[in-house]
């Protein structure tokens, strides 16, 4: 009697330990900005991936709902705008005893503003490089001294853009090139909408030649923080300040508001085992341009912008388009990925 109790004790607890057992995630898709609802009215960057993956699993430590596929491992993630929302998200998540991400790989997929000496309205651009904008020092720019080109100084140095550089642990993110450019590989003749609308606003930037092709899937780096900044002058500083920190290599292609955050929790769940930091891709796309077409100022644009992002249902149509090709790749070709980060070099 004794002996078969302690063999149904045994069996329960067996059932129980595999009813809560984690969910093994193979992909975690990252966004951030959304309008309204999940699904079903005006749409931001969640609704795409939430319609494709309707399963809703409630998420109380962050901004909405998981969408989570356990057959395919697939889980989405709505972080709500900012590095801090995306940080506070990415960790809840990266703490939430019902999910294993060990082995996850992490999709950003969002939109962004496109740097128009580099691309165009609509395009995509898998991000190398993450370099942060707001950490650091900075003077208004009605004080700063004459002969500084910008007010905002690295943080440790008295001077912009003063070398030595300083430690960059703060302000540059170097995400994995061969991975980067294997999701390149992989999209690169992914076929972007080219609308009337998006030839109308490119042939305004004439003097940008690569503002007005067509939309493209490209790399590049990012220039990623908290302000929604616009401009000439703002963009001719994010362009030096990407190669600043990247010691004259970096290309600015895309802003971000995200990026850093996303990659600040990975680093710090990966010294805990659980997140691989190595396994981050981020994917930007344009809805906007970094500033205004000639004879139009900073402040007028930026007007226009905040009335609806000009390139907003192409830049959204471009990271579900661009983004959902890696996700079934790494999905359905689960044995391959699992252990190997693809791009990377076999032991």
């Amino acid at each position: 009697m004794i002996r078969h109790l302690l063999l149904l004790l045994a069996l329960l607890t067996s059932a129980t330990a595999r009813a809560e057992a984690p969910i093994p995630i193979r992909v975690v898709v990252v966004t951030a900005f959304e309008i309204g609802n999940d699904t079903g009215d005006a749409a931001g960057e969640f609704q795409a991936w939430a319609e494709a993956y309707p399963t809703k699993l409630a998420f109380p430590a962050g901004e909405r709902d998981l969408r989570v596929d356990p057959a395919t491992g697939v889980l989405v993630l709505s972080t709500g705008i900012g590095t801090a929302r995306a940080t506070a998200s990415v960790m809840a998540l990266g703490s939430d005893p019902r999910f294993d991400l060990s082995h996850a790989y992490w999709l950003v997929a969002a939109i962004a503003g496109v740097n128009p000496h580099e691309a165009s309205l609509g395009s995509a651009a898998w991000i190398g490089t993450l370099v942060d904008t707001d950490y650091g020092y900075e003077i208004d720019s009605r004080e700063i001294p004459a002969g500084w080109s910008t007010g905002r100084v690295p943080l440790d140095r008295n001077t912009p853009f003063a070398q030595p550089l300083p430690d960059t642990s703060g302000n540059l993110f170097v995400l994995d090139a061969g991975l980067r450019d294997w999701a390149y590989a992989l999209t690169k003749s992914v076929k972007l909408a080219d609308t009337p609308v998006l030839r109308t606003i490119r042939a305004r930037y004439s003097a940008y030649p690569k503002a007005t092709m067509p939309p493209a899937v490209v790399t590049g780096d990012e220039a990623t923080g908290q302000t929604f900044w616009h401009g000439k002058l703002l963009n001719d500083w994010a362009e030096q300040w990407t190669r600043y920190w990247t010691g004259g290599s970096g290309r600015f292609v895309m802003t971000g508001m995200e990026d850093t955050g996303v990659a600040r929790a990975l680093a710090t769940l990966g010294r805990t085992g659980k997140a691989d930091p190595r396994r981050l891709m981020v994917l930007r796309t344009g809805s906007n341009y970094t500033l205004p077409a000639p004879g139009v100022t900073a402040a007028q644009s930026l007007s226009a912008e905040n009335g609806g992002l000009t390139g907003l249902t192409a830049s959204l149509a471009a990271a579900y388009g661009v983004g959902r090709p890696v996700v079934d790749e790494l999905t359905r070709h689960w044995p391959r990925y699992v252990d190997h980060i693809p791009g990377a070099a076999k032991p």
